[in-house]
This record gives C-alpha cells, sequence and structure tokens, in this order.
C-alpha cells in the first residue's frame, strides 16, 4: 500500500508541487469569508512574489482560487440567512458591466496604473471603516428596502471594473457601501460582499479560463483549501465581535492599498 502511494507521488511529482499552499489557503479563506475581503489579493503577490509565478498567472490562478473560496463562504452565508439577497442581487447585476469591461481594459491600460488609482481610493474607504471601528459606529439594519441602494448603483460597476482588471475590488468596495452607507449590520454587509464577489468571481474566470492563463497544478492545492477555509470562516463569525470584524476589514483593506499604492508609484518611478 505504502509502496503504491510513493510510486503514485513519484509519477505525479508535478502534482504535488505546490502541497504547502494548501494550509495557507484554508487559512487565508478563513481570514477573508470572515472579515469580508477578497482573498485574491493577498494570494497574488504570494504567487507573483514570492513563487516567482507570471503576473499574468498569478492574477488569473488568484482569482480562479478566490472564486471557490467565496462561493463556499457565500453558500454558508445563505444556510445562516445572514445576506441581504434583493440588495445582493441587485449589486450582482450592476457588477457584471463592470467585469466586462474591466476585462476589456486590462488589455489596453497598464495593470500598475489601474493598481495606483484602486490603492487610492481602498485607503480613503478603509481609513473611514477603521475610524467608524474604533468610534464604535456599526450599521444596525436588516431587511432593507430595494430602493435605498439606488443612491450608490453606481459603486458595484466600479467595483467590477477594478477585479477584472487588477484582481480586487468587488469586496472592497461592496462592503463600505453596505454596512456604511445602508447602515447595514456589519456581519451582515460582510455576507452580502461575499456572495457579490463570488458571483463576479465566476464571470471573470471564465475569461481567464478561456485565455488559459490559469496555473492548475497549483490551484488544485489552493482551491480546494478555501473551500474548507470558506466554509471554517462563516462558522467562526457568529462567535466574533462585529467590532473586531471591522477592524480587520479595514486594516487588512488599508494593507492593500498601501501595496497597490507602492506598485503604481514604482512602475511611474521605472518610466
Amino acid at each position: 500500500m505504502i509502496d503504491n502511494i510513493l510510486n503514485f507521488i513519484t509519477q505525479h511529482s508535478a502534482l504535488f508541487e505546490y502541497w504547502y499552499m494548501f494550509p495557507v489557503a484554508i487559512l487565508v479563506a478563513i481570514i477573508c469569508n470572515s472579515s469580508g475581503f477578497s482573498g485574491g489579493v493577498i494570494f497574488q503577490p504570494i504567487y507573483n512574489l514570492f513563487m516567482n509565478i507570471p503576473i499574468q498567472n498569478s492574477v488569473a490562478t488568484g482569482i480562479a482560487t478566490e472564486t471557490v473560496g467565496m462561493t463556499s463562504g457565500a453558500i454558508r452565508y445563505v444556510y445562516y440567512k445572514m445576506i441581504e439577497l434583493p440588495i445582493g442581487f441587485t449589486m450582482i447585476m450592476l457588477t457584471i458591466p463592470g467585469v466586462v469591461i474591466g476585462n476589456y481594459a486590462l488589455m489596453i491600460i497598464h495593470g500598475e496604473l489601474l493598481k495606483l488609482i484602486l490603492g487610492v481610493i481602498l485607503i480613503l474607504l478603509s481609513v473611514m471603516q477603521f475610524y467608524g471601528a474604533v468610534k464604535n459606529y456599526m450599521g444596525t439594519r436588516q431587511n432593507i428596502p430595494i430602493e435605498d441602494i439606488y443612491g450608490y448603483m453606481w459603486i458595484p460597476p466600479i467595483g467590477g471594473f477594478f477585479s477584472a482588471a487588477t484582481g480586487t475590488g468587488i469586496c472592497e468596495l461592496a462592503q463600505p457601501v453596505l454596512e456604511k452607507g445602508l447602515q447595514i449590520k456589519t456581519k451582515r454587509a460582510n455576507a452580502t460582499a461575499i456572495l457579490v464577489e463570488a458571483t463576479g468571481d465566476w464571470i471573470i474566470t471564465i475569461l481567464n479560463l478561456h485565455a488559459g492563463l490559469i496555473l492548475w497544478r497549483l490551484w488544485i492545492w489552493t482551491g480546494t483549501g478555501v473551500i474548507i477555509g470558506g466554509q471554517i470562516g462563516p462558522y467562526l463569525t457568529k462567535f466574533l465581535p462585529e467590532r473586531l470584524l471591522k477592524l480587520i476589514f479595514s486594516v487588512c483593506v488599508i494593507g492593500i492599498g498601501v501595496f497597490y499604492i507602492s506598485k503604481g508609484f514604482i512602475w511611474i518611478y521605472n518610466l
């Protein structure tokens, strides 16, 4: 039995090249699915900077990984009845045009410039969220009427645009709209943003599938890991204080914004 296992591993050594990313993916998915921001932004620098995978493959594989992880989390949140479904479905429909345009923009606009712009937006939003967490300003509403989203209908397409073009944006823009704009409870805002992210990611991943950019021997480990983490994160959310979740979201997104801005300035400096 052991000999057969060893022979299989030897014959398929390339398949086990990235096995160590399995526990990493579980941890990332737990953090992201409990806090309400996208995991692709963590996977991309790991793939590109630490594993020396080309940026196009890093972005595509990161989004493909995030797709199944966020879908796993969204299914769990639906089961817990924590999602504002009418608002979430409306935001999904508004996100789709942005995804299509963003995928086209990726081919004609330099990715570092897009990340610089997104980084500035993320810093502004996350600083406001951090301030709200420090002052303990929390959303209090649930089951809100659909017409309340009308004043924010321009934001989901922007999130879809940046997610398709840079791999980040839907969750990071949707969550502040839901929690700070619509005053939805933090946990419900996180859950709804994850549903919107998961749906948008499927569209992006289908486009990347057609382009052949996904590194499958890596995805098989990270994809499996985030499916597991996507179930654990929502479960842990039930026991975590909303203020803590808001702080985690804002600090992580500030870090994402700083990373994107620094990458953008390095690109400008090297022009």
